[in-house]
């Protein structure tokens, strides 16, 4: 009896082992995003620029090299050319149909505003921001993009396929990603890139920046969190 018990664990920690291996670093990674955005806007006017990042990102978010499960988020930006000493701003979103308030809050590390507005808004091809008199309309531009989120994904896993690799033990994947859209630089959107995040249970990070158009790769760095 003894015997037949121990050659069914057996069985079963092979067969563990065979669906583990079935895995790719790819799906490793997907199963890992602790934020991702698949949709990009953008809107400028003279006074500021506004983003809203569209995607999924962890239910608990921290920076701690764990990915909980994943929920819908909508992250909405909105930086002053000139700055702004305010601590938050209420701004009005209207889809066409329908408006919206939304309070945005200062983020220092941006020197912008942002909010989370999930479950909030309906999101079309462009809709419209409102701050006091002044308004611009937000464009998704990611439309444009010759480099898809998924495409992205598959760029990011296959130019640090080694360092992905490395955080892989049996059938885990001790670490976290992230997968945001960067500018080149503070008030220019002429230029925007994917921006690929790995970072471990041990604060370890390692990142590859590349084109949105046409995915070439443009810095590949290692840092400490």
């Amino acid at each position: 009896m003894m015997k037949k018990l121990i050659v069914a664990f057996s069985l079963v920690f092979v067969l563990f082992g065979v669906a583990g291996c079935g895995k790719t670093i790819n799906n490793f990674v997907e199963e890992n995003m602790s934020e991702i955005t698949k949709e990009f806007y953008f809107g400028e006017n003279d006074s500021f620029y506004a983003t809203l990042s569209v995607g999924e990102r962890e239910s608990t978010y921290l920076y701690n090299g764990q990915s909980t499960e994943p929920v819908d988020f909508a992250l909405l930006t909105l930086t002053f050319k000139n700055g702004s000493s305010d601590s938050t701003l209420e701004v009005v979103l209207n889809d066409g149909t329908n408006s919206y308030d939304v309070e945005l809050l200062a983020d220092d590390m941006s020197v912008g505003f942002m909010a989370d507005i999930v479950n909030l808004f309906n999101f079309g091809e462009t809709f419209t921001l409102n701050y006091e008199d002044l308004s611009v309309e937000l464009t998704r531009i990611s439309d444009e993009f010759g480099i898809d989120y998924q495409e992205a994904l598959n760029i990011a896993c296959e130019n640090l396929k080694e360092e992905l690799e490395s955080q892989k033990s049996y059938n885990n994947f001790n670490a976290e990603c992230y997968l945001r859209v960067l500018r080149e630089k503070e008030n220019s959107f002429d230029n925007l890139y994917w921006c690929f995040t790995c970072l471990d249970y041990e604060g370890e990070s390692f990142s590859i920046v590349f084109s949105t158009v046409d995915g070439k790769i443009l810095a590949k760095s290692e840092e400490n969190a």
